[in-house]
């Protein structure tokens, strides 16, 4: 009995379908792999730790050829400056023997002082007697070297030029350095350096890689079996000179000596131990002069350790050829079992078309399994859905017919209020003007004409609404248009002023065309009562509106060329309820802003957010 339950066990009866089809395929990929890392990992650590090495070489070799190359153009560029340099001296010297004002001492000094190319050199004027014979050295220029060693234990070399003045027992004598001669050769040295890429030698995953480029003293070359590296500041000085281009402080030899430095090979790494650490060493001899026992080195050096680190990617790219592996065999299985899983594949296929809107189609899968239960479930399913989506379709289509009859009628009834509010509002102007006859006070007649001006905008704009097609909005710009005209027909009879109206095409709601209605209302208004009055004598009166809208904000200037306001705009502001008013419905109401400005007339911006 015991034996028959282990062996149902193993059999895997107990287990559904899908569950057999992913247990076998994590069997078989754990034993895949794990055969698959015994043979493989070796090989690909030793593979990677070659190619490390190979790729710091080769990135070696490359900076090496960047550095010959670099030094070529630096000689190239020493060696045209130099000889165009002193072409350029002799041809100031010149100068001398052909101007006849340069005969005294004095005026020679001042003249080469005062010369940009030979100030640079150091001079002196020589007098000679009629015994002096150096012909040889006369309008020469002589290459001399000096003891004083540069950082590279070079010597150091100056020229000399003694030139001879016509007619005179003069010489003028000048001894230039290379940097006189060669001004430029820092600056070029400089940008060619940025270019130089040792970069390419510092890997992220090589973190304890170290590069040092370095000059070895002539002097120290002598003795190959002395040690290279030494920490005291005064024996660095004796031995070798290191480069600024360099990301150390000190050279990466260790306990290297100058012989085995000198003798390796550019390929190949010593290997050896730095503070008890296994390192890997790459010395390249970037410039040499044998004869002179002159070296320009590269010491580029890793640790060990990094190197093992960086094999451990060997791992990725197992892992990556396993997948790839797994997926190839995972293909192939498919190939045999695809009369198992072709119902998973109609119960598949079946939602992928339900879900791009098919929604008659079924799956039909009748086995008795575990995917034949599922498609069965799915097609019982699919059919309450579209016997659902069939009713809730009728259900909307119902729905909307009512909406759209109830928004039919709401928009005549809006359409009815915009009339009879328009009628109310006209009924109103003529009472106003019914009230405007009998009243005798001018100012209170003053009163009534701005009240009826107000409601006239008011009355416009609900006409507006009634005969557009759109109820909620109406064109700003026809309103403006209308507004205008008929101001102008009530303070301008004579037409002398000259209208200017600019407006966009635009859209708004009464929330916002109302109060931009008031106010356009007010500002047109004062311009013609105050700016072009009687006692004005404006033959050239002209009202300039435009109205923009740029983005989310609407920007109305208007302006005049008449006398424009006689106080401060916040003072009239306070004073007078018409611009008082203004400001009021910008401020508070429309959540803008106005200026007002005086340019040959009164001048009104107004910016509103919409």
């Amino acid at each position: 009995m015991l034996l028959k339950k282990i062996f149902d066990i193993l059999s895997l009866k107990h287990l559904s379908f899908t569950s057999k089809i992913i247990l076998s395929f994590f069997v078989f990929i754990i034993i895949f792999s794990i055969f698959r890392a015994i043979l493989i990992l070796p090989k690909i650590q030793d593979k990677n730790k070659k190619e490390v090495i190979d790729y710091v070489s080769k990135t070696l070799q490359l900076t090496k050829v960047q550095f010959q190359v670099t030094g070529k153009s630096l000689q190239m560029q020493t060696d045209l400056e130099i000889k165009l340099n002193k072409e350029k001296i002799k041809n100031e010297l010149e100068k001398i023997n052909s101007s006849t004002i340069l005969l005294e001492d004095k005026k020679i000094l001042d003249f080469l002082d005062k010369n940009k190319i030979i100030s640079r050199c150091s001079y002196g004027l020589i007098n000679i007697n009629s015994s002096y014979n150096s012909t040889k050295i006369l309008n020469k220029w002589i290459e001399k070297n000096i003891n004083e060693q540069s950082k590279s234990f070079r010597n150091k070399t100056v020229y000399i030029y003694n030139y001879k003045i016509k007619n005179q027992n003069k010489i003028v004598s000048l001894t230039c350095s290379k940097q006189d001669l060669n001004p430029n050769h820092w600056s070029f040295e400089k940008n060619l350096k940025e270019h130089i890429n040792t970069k390419l030698l510092y890997d992220a995953s090589l973190s304890s890689s170290k590069t040092a480029l370095f000059w070895l003293n002539p002097s120290f070359v002598k003795n190959k079996k002395q040690v290279l590296y030494t920490k005291k500041d005064k024996e660095k000085k004796s031995r070798y000179t290191l480069s600024l281009l360099s990301n150390v402080k000190n050279i990466p030899t260790g306990s290297l000596s100058l012989e085995q430095i000198l003798n390796s090979k550019e390929n190949i790494p010593i290997e050896h131990e730095i503070n008890n650490k296994k390192v890997l060493t790459w010395i390249i001899k970037l410039s040499t002069n044998i004869k002179e026992n002159r070296y320009f080195l590269l010491a580029h050096t890793i640790d060990k350790e990094d190197i093992d680190k960086k094999n451990n990617v060997g791992v990725t790219f197992l892992l990556t050829e396993t997948l790839i592996a797994v997926g190839l065999s995972f293909f192939i299985i498919l190939l045999f079992i695809k009369r198992i899983l072709k119902n998973i594949e109609k119960v598949t296929k079946t939602a992928i078309q339900v879900n791009q809107g098919k929604k008659n189609i079924r799956c039909n899968v009748k086995d008795e399994d575990d995917i034949g239960i599922l498609g069965q479930a799915f097609d019982s399913m699919l059919d309450f859905f579209e016997n659902s989506i069939k009713t809730l379709d009728k259900k909307v289509e119902e729905k909307t017919k009512e909406i759209t009859k109830s928004l039919e009628e709401k928009e005549l009834l809006l359409k009815e209020i915009h009339h009879r509010v328009k009628n109310n509002l006209a009924l109103t102007i003529g009472l106003i003007e019914l009230q405007e006859e009998e009243v005798k006070d001018e100012k209170t007649k003053k009163v009534l004409i701005d009240i009826q001006e107000r409601v006239f905008t008011m009355e416009l704009l609900h006409r507006k609404l009634y005969e557009s097609s759109n109820i909620n909005d109406i064109f700003f710009d026809e309103y403006v248009i209308d507004l205008i005209e008929v101001i102008s027909s009530s303070y301008d009879i004579e037409k002398k002023v000259k209208t200017n109206i600019v407006v966009d095409k635009i859209k708004l709601n009464i929330e916002k065309a109302m109060p931009c209605g008031l106010v356009l209302n007010e500002l047109i208004t004062n311009s013609y009562k105050y700016a072009f009055n009687n006692n004005n004598n404006n033959d050239n009166a002209k009202l300039d509106i435009t109205i923009n809208k740029k983005s989310s904000d609407l920007i109305i200037i208007v302006k005049d060329n008449g006398c424009g306001l006689k106080k401060d705009f916040d003072e009239i502001c306070d004073d007078t309820l018409g611009l008082k008013l203004v400001f009021s419905i910008i401020k508070y109401q429309l959540f803008g802003q106005v200026k007002y400005e005086y340019d040959n007339g009164a001048k009104f911006i107004i910016k509103i957010e919409i």
